[in-house]
């Protein structure tokens, strides 16, 4: 029973993978010309609206038990809008395979950090195929920093300063993803479920996102209704379905084996980010990339063989 439900969280963990890979590419498109802010408060206002107000249909008990957490629930909260602010900013001031590959690449680090600071959720290195990965993606992160603070990769909106922040910002959104990944699983222990848990994630970056966009923060060029319409129900198709994956993954194995196998989108955005055209090929991205994904897949073989062999 428990090999299958590691098994299944596995899976849910690829899915979250493969789907926000195409969210990256696709954000990072769109924010180009939409304000991320208003763009974040409308489709992730829907979401809330849309998972609690199922939760307190049909899983009231859970929902009633989250409330009773105010201080988790503020953590949480507090946790996800920075993390989300950080991942909307960056996607628009650098490569996305880059924002995302620096992103993820910060998450199995951090979760070893929590770790090594005695926190409760973060997670020992359970064998040495796992931390040989993580050492090397630890480098290539780095390294993709590097070459974008020069000015190698496809794609930087502004001169080094603005790839300073951008970098910075994914590095952060990894680490307070991480983040909210332990606090999500505390949550997820005191017996409330992913469908609550992700409705329960937002409410304060609506609130933040909102007042944000209210006072013209990141206003770009103003659309019709009608192109509003296209990009919010895209946007809820592209937001939903790979962070309910997540939740999933969440409530059946560990935090690092999430991290670890996260590592392994950036190759998907690099490619899907060439078929769209709208970021040059740069080898310095790529040469990082390929140190990254072959340190990814040491870590992720690593990470799935402590899950399901933990006695390995």
């Amino acid at each position: 029973m428990v090999k299958t439900a590691a098994l299944s969280g596995v899976i849910w963990a690829v899915a979250f993978v493969l789907l926000e890979s195409i969210q990256f590419v696709y954000f990072g498109a769109v924010f180009q010309r939409v304000s991320s802010v208003l763009f974040g408060s409308i489709v992730l206002g829907l979401t809330v609206i849309l998972f609690v107000g199922w939760s307190a249909w049909r899983h009231g008990d859970e929902l009633r038990v989250a409330l009773g957490l105010p201080r988790l629930l503020l953590a949480i909260n507090v946790t996800a809008t920075f993390s989300w602010l950080g991942f909307l900013t960056s996607v628009q001031l650098i490569e996305p395979a880059v924002a995302y590959t620096i992103g993820s690449g910060a998450m199995p680090v951090t979760a070893f950090i929590l770790y090594r600071l005695g926190i409760t959720g973060g997670e020992a290195l359970r064998n040495r195929t796992e931390a040989a990965g993580i050492l090397i993606i630890a480098v290539s992160v780095t390294l993709l920093g590097i070459f974008t603070v020069a000015g190698l990769s496809g794609f930087t909106r502004g001169g080094a300063a603005m790839a300073w922040i951008g970098v910075l910002l994914a590095a952060g959104e990894g680490a307070l993803f991480t983040w909210l990944l332990v606090l999500c699983a505390r949550l997820d222990r005191r017996g409330v479920g992913p469908n609550v848990v992700f409705g329960l994630r937002f409410p304060l970056y609506v609130l933040v996102a909102g007042a944000m966009a209210a006072m013209g923060v990141d206003q770009k060029e103003v659309l019709a209704l009608s192109e509003w319409g296209v990009i919010i129900i895209l946007g809820l198709a592209l937001i939903v379905p790979p962070l309910y994956a997540l939740q999933r993954a969440v409530a059946q194995i560990s935090t690092l084996t999430i991290s670890a196998i996260t590592a392994l989108g950036p190759f998907t955005i690099f490619v899907l980010q060439m078929i769209e055209g709208r970021v040059s090929f740069a080898g310095a991205t790529l040469l990082g990339l390929g140190l990254y994904f072959a340190g990814s897949l040491i870590a992720a073989t690593g990470a799935v063989r402590g899950t399901l062999s933990p006695r390995s």
